[in-house]
């Protein structure tokens, strides 16, 4: 074992606690529902989908909650509380080492409009993950080997964190609920449940424990690299609900055992994953999906990703064309 300092968190259930007893509570909508819009001149009806709370993952949430057999003596109301994750490893400077790894919570019963305002104090900051830098000691590692070494302790360390996040007295919240006093006046029985987790990609890695741009690189399904050419196909979307990504406790277990006993590389012919998923573990059999968490992170896979590289290919189109100087200039302009 080895000990890393650094880690500083706040208890899910206590942040859950102080902010159900915020005055911004009073906003938030306890009861999940469809939005419908109806058209006034031939009276047809259209889903709308535009928040957590009208979505049918929330409606299923709380139609399984209403299944579940009552607390014993408890007659009040049960409802959820939406929670949604979102970390991003940072450097603080642009020269210099100093970093940081924030983890934020969002609560899905807010709107989203209240939710994403600059100044709406509906971030809650939960703790910082430290990060691993041992690796300076060790020497008669290759490069190629110290880079699978070091992921495979940032996913360790990574989970190691969310052991401590995931508590007793959260496990013990999220299947049996917590009592909290609502800013209506009425006592309701909460029960918190993670719908969304936004990270970016090398993120998602640590938190699905899969291999870097591997041979299945996807974190959601099963679908390998050599069909990606087939995105937005209806073939591509019919493989990926077929082919959902799963925990596999023996075969983390097993490639485990080829590492610590056998004494193999984290990254030799026998590699499986070997790092043990804290959210499927404590929250699978409590009926949770690891794996469908991971959603899309709209800034870093479309506003810094897909969306960066097609503009900047499309200002090199402009440059190219006769007086692509004069024609940069002009657009620039637009939005001055």
């Amino acid at each position: 074992s080895y000990s890393i300092l650094g880690f500083h968190y706040r208890p899910l259930v206590a942040v859950i606690r102080s902010v159900f007893a915020d005055v911004q509570a009073g906003a938030y909508h306890l009861f999940p529902f469809q939005r419908i819009w109806k058209d006034a001149l031939d009276d047809h009806q259209e889903r709308v989908f535009d928040e957590l709370y009208s979505s049918d993952s929330w409606l299923q949430a709380q139609d399984n909650l209403h299944r579940q057999p009552r607390e014993p003596g408890c007659s009040l109301e049960r409802v959820i509380a939406g929670l949604m994750f979102f970390s991003d490893a940072t450097h603080l400077a642009t020269f210099g080492t100093a970093k940081a790894w924030p983890l934020y919570l969002y609560f899905g019963n807010l709107t989203k409009y209240a939710r994403s305002a600059p100044k709406s104090g509906a971030c809650h900051i939960v703790g910082f993950f430290p990060s691993v830098d041992i690796f300076s000691t060790l020497h008669r590692i290759s490069k190629t080997g110290m880079a699978a070494l070091h992921a495979h302790c940032r996913r360790e360390l990574f989970h190691a964190c969310w052991k401590h996040l995931l508590d007793a007295e959260f496990i013990h919240a999220y299947r049996h609920g917590i009592v909290l006093r609502c800013p209506d006046g009425v006592y309701r029985r909460v029960f918190p449940r993670i719908f969304t987790y936004s990270a970016d990609y090398p993120e998602k890695v640590l938190i699905a424990t899969i291999k870097d741009m591997g041979s299945c690189a996807c974190p959601r399904c099963l679908l390998p690299k050599a069909s990606f050419d087939l995105l937005g196909l209806f073939r591509d979307l019919r493989d990926r609900f077929a082919n959902l990504r799963a925990y596999c406790l023996e075969s983390v277990i097993m490639a485990r055992s080829f590492i610590y006993s056998g004494g193999n590389t984290v990254n030799g012919s026998k590699y499986l994953i070997s790092n043990q998923n804290t959210f499927a573990e404590k929250l699978g059999p409590l009926g949770f999906d690891a794996f469908r968490m991971l959603v899309v992170d709209f800034m870093h896979e479309c506003e810094l990703g897909t969306w960066k590289a097609l503009f900047t290919h499309l200002i090199r189109l402009l440059y190219a064309l006769p007086g692509g100087d004069r024609l940069v200039a002009t657009l620039d302009n637009r939005f001055v």
